[in-house]
This record gives C-alpha cells, structure tokens and sequence, in this order.
C-alpha cells in the first residue's frame, strides 16, 4: 500500500507541476517547437529522408514495431556502416530533444483541453501524465538503439528485447495520449453545446 501511495503522490505531483505552467501561448510554443523538430528529423538534410536516400529506403529502428532481436540487427546491418553512422551523428542528436519536446507538448495540450471541460478538482486532470510515460519509453528506447549501434557488430539481445519493449510502450502511450485529447476535444465541444442549448425554449 504505502508503494501505491507513494506512486500516486509522484503522478499528483508531476500533474499539478504540468498544470501549473500550462498556459495558452506555452501549449502553442511547445507545438511549434514539436512540428519543427519533427520536420528536421523526418526530412532533409539531418533527418530520415536523408537517411533512406543513404541506406535504399530503410529507416530508423525507432518506427519499427514489435520486432525480435534478429529482425532488429537485421535491421541495423541493411542500414549499413554509413546508415549506422548517420542515424547516430545526424538524427540521435535531435532524437535526445524530440521526445522532451512532444512530451511537454502532448502534455500542455491535455492539461489546457482538460481544463476547459472538466471541474478542477475532478482526478481526470491527472492523465496529463501519460506523455510523460511515453516520453520516459522513447528515452530508453533511444539509449538501447544508441547502446546496440556504438557496439556493432557484437549483438546485444538483451539490449535489442528491451528497445523493443520501450518502443512498445512509447506507442501505446503515444496513442493513449491522442485518445486523451480527442476525447477532451469531443467533451468540451459537448459542453459548450450544452451551454448554448440551456435555457433554449422550445419553439
């Protein structure tokens, strides 16, 4: 019990954190940084499209799902040693900002939604944590992928299962995060149109 109590105070604490720097001008920031990292590290010169003109089309391991440690260094070997050497000097270094940066972002934007539908002591508030879990996934993620590459070509199973199972964990966070703001969007355009229809009169 006192375990469970514990994590809750850490999930209470980093959402009342999130939620007290979340502001309109921040969220829309933190987007624009989200969509301008994104577009550096998807296209050219640093990002993958610069890598697949490199390797013939092959891409990072980070899009990869649900791989086993052989399809991984299967992976890593099409890539090639030039391949291998871009995605670690050109598109690693923006993917050690990029999952900071969509994480505050996701966050803010669950934090401000959620604060335009739901009472302010409602524990819903509390979701605004799950970018954070997601963002914490991609990290470790990255570190695996970093850690199999600067060991090439020694295998590290180990290491490839748990990347696999970070990556995993990053999607599923990454796509809980999207319900999450869909659902906030539906919510507060439900409330504003209740709003709108009190006090209507029947014609």
């Amino acid at each position: 019990m006192e375990g469970t109590e514990g994590g809750m105070r850490i999930i209470d604490l980093v959402s009342d954190r999130i939620t007290a720097i979340t502001t309109g001008p921040r969220t829309v920031a933190a987007l624009i940084g989200f969509f301008v990292l994104g577009y550096l590290i998807n296209g050219r010169p640093f990002g993958v499209a610069e890598l697949k003109s490199i390797t013939g089309g092959i891409g990072i391991l980070d899009m990869e799902f649900l791989y086993t440690p052989n399809q991984a260094y299967a992976h890593l070997a099409a890539m090639g040693e030039a391949g291998r050497a871009f995605a670690l000097t050109h598109i690693v270094p923006l993917d050690l900002i990029l999952p900071a940066v969509y994480t505050i972002a996701y966050a803010l934007v669950i934090t401000w939604l959620l604060r335009q539908w739901l009472p302010a002591n409602s524990r819903w508030h509390r979701l605004n944590v799950v970018p954070v879990i997601g963002g914490i996934c991609d990290y470790c993620e990255n570190f695996g992928i970093i850690a199999m590459i600067l060991a090439w070509p020694q295998e590290l199973h180990g290491v490839a299962s748990f990347t696999m199972a970070a990556g995993f964990f990053k999607f599923a966070s990454t796509g809980l995060a999207f319900a999450i703001i869909l659902g906030a969007l539906v919510g507060w355009a439900a409330r504003g149109i209740r709003k709108r229809c009190r006090g209507c009169v029947p014609q």
